[in-house]
């Protein structure tokens, strides 16, 4: 039988990272609006250019920054390409301006996101009519819902995730986080909300952006599942569906995909820590 999170070294070893790093975070002075926002933006671009590549979109993390930045695009890629990298960094836009706003998770706030991520689709912001499949219709990895059960089970699944924010924001205002607990219901509400599938296509990167959405919401920094780890990530969403019909561990089922995401979190730390160095006090350990 394997090991729970909490038991594996290294594990472990990440868990006391992320202490350390949020306690180093915590003690920094006020910081340089002009910074922060440069590092928003290029973290911006990285998550973009990720996320729809886990999708398939061909852009090239330099085709992104020109595109974003300059507003140059590619010849050699599509014009669906093109609206997906400017909708999504569009969207990951909004969810700031959403935050200061202090505006909530509700299943209109899904579909606004779900609007940039498929800018200027005929679907975009609207629940799915159809029947869709992850995998395709030659092998069929997961079959969600029918379409009629989907806003029953988003209206289910956003009181659920209303609820656990609550506790959640308990946890990271604690001294010592509990970052596995955290983590699992982090991963819970992302594969939840990709086996739901509520949306015709788009599913991936509404997903990612609304989990990115929940970390800042709790004052975590958002994570850039990158696409060298699309193999990690998808076996992380299979093993929900394996383990709740073989473990006896129910935490199992999301453990891959906490542990991904507790890696990606301590590495946006670290590039957080490294990009205002000057600002930690010295008297912190």
């Amino acid at each position: 039988m394997s090991k729970s999170m909490e038991t594996q070294p290294k594990y472990l070893d990440i868990i006391e990272s992320l202490d350390a790093s949020y306690k180093k975070i915590k003690a920094m002075r006020p910081l340089p609006a002009a910074g922060v926002e440069y590092f928003r933006n290029k973290f911006a671009i990285s998550t973009t250019h990720n996320s729809n590549a886990i999708e398939g979109n061909t852009f090239t993390y330099d085709e992104t920054q020109l595109l974003l930045e300059k507003g140059i695009t590619s010849s050699a890629r599509t014009f669906r390409e093109h609206e997906d990298i400017v909708g999504y960094k569009k969207g990951f836009d909004f969810l700031y301006e959403a935050l200061k706003q202090g505006a909530e998770i509700s299943e209109e706030f899904i579909k606004r996101i779900h609007s940039f991520v498929r800018q200027g689709a005929e679907d975009a912001g609207e629940y799915r009519t159809i029947q869709n499949y992850i995998g395709d219709l030659a092998r069929t990895v997961y079959t969600p819902c029918p379409p009629r059960e989907v806003p029953v089970k988003m209206k289910e699944y956003v009181q659920k995730v209303c609820s656990d924010l609550q506790e959640n924001k308990q946890l990271t205002a604690r001294e010592n986080v509990q970052w596995a607990k955290l983590f699992h219901c982090l991963a819970e509400h992302h594969i939840e909300f990709e086996r739901i599938h509520p949306f015709t296509d788009g599913n991936g990167r509404t997903g990612r952006l609304l989990l990115t959405y929940e970390m800042i919401l709790l004052g975590l920094l958002p994570v850039d599942i990158r696409y060298e780890e699309r193999s990690r990530y998808y076996a992380a969403l299979a093993a929900y569906e394996d383990k709740s019909r073989y473990s006896t561990r129910p935490e199992s089922k999301t453990e891959k995909m906490a542990k991904l995401l507790a890696e990606c979190e301590l590495r946006s730390a670290k590039l957080w820590i490294n990009t205002f160095s000057d600002y930690i006090r010295t008297d912190i350990d």
